[in-house]
């Protein structure tokens, strides 16, 4: 039965909209994850689905974040073996051509075939030196750099980041207040004030405790005055 519960509750969740995923992202996978997160936590009705949905929302998007975070350092390493590959490839062209031109010299009039034969073989060389660079490079050390160039905006991410683990954090906060409930929460505040009442009187000093206000027997009676003093011809 209340299985059946939360299966009509999850049917609702289309009143709230289309979720927050884009177009390179798999529409399936936030469902899959909402579901989890129902599974676990069983809202009871269409309040708690509100209370829910944000910080499944908010998860969502910490983990684009994230993900975006490693595609920008990938993205700045590639834009550097690419600009290195172009640099590689224009140098090629430049030693192509001075090559074809000692050959085509060396074709016109008499010349060592040693040396003929030598230049036909860097021109041959030269092809394979674009792709060595991807092959040889240290990813690390692109990775590291393209982690320098992308510094600002992972500090912008990071603080996206901590913004939605705030409200993801604050929305479970509600939900479990919700639950509570007005009275528990009352009943809880009171049995706190009455708590902290009863220990302020227990540190309050008992009746024993104060000084007595008449003098007791040890400090002696107080003197007599002048007209309680026996006259010396004898009184009564």
């Amino acid at each position: 039965m209340e299985s059946e519960k939360i299966n009509n509750l999850l049917s609702s969740v289309a009143l709230f909209g289309k979720p927050p995923v884009l177009s390179s992202e798999d529409e399936k996978q936030f469902t899959e994850l909402f579901h989890h997160v129902a599974d676990c936590v069983k809202p009871r009705n269409m309040v708690e689905m509100i209370y829910l949905w944000h910080p499944v929302c908010a998860t969502w998007l910490i983990n684009r974040y994230m993900r975006h975070m490693t595609v920008a350092i990938e993205r700045f390493a590639k834009q550097n073996r690419d600009f290195r590959a172009q640099r590689a490839k224009l140098r090629e062209q430049r030693q192509s051509a001075q090559v074809s031109r000692e050959i085509d010299k060396l074709t016109e009039s008499p010349a060592d075939l040693a040396q003929l034969v030598q230049l036909v073989r860097i021109h041959e060389g030269m092809v394979g030196d674009t792709d060595a660079i991807f092959a040889a490079a240290d990813l690390e050390r692109d990775h590291n750099k393209a982690l320098q160039q992308s510094i600002a905006l992972q500090e912008q991410l990071n603080a996206l980041i901590v913004t939605q683990s705030r409200i993801r954090d604050e929305a479970l906060r509600q939900l479990e207040l919700f639950r509570k409930g007005l009275g528990s929460l009352a009943k809880e505040a009171t049995e706190s004030i009455l708590a902290r009442q009863s220990d302020e009187h227990h540190d309050l000093p008992n009746a024993g405790d104060a000084p007595p206000i008449a003098p007791s027997d040890d400090e002696g009676a107080a003197a007599p005055t002048a007209s309680e003093t026996p006259s010396e011809n004898g009184g009564a």
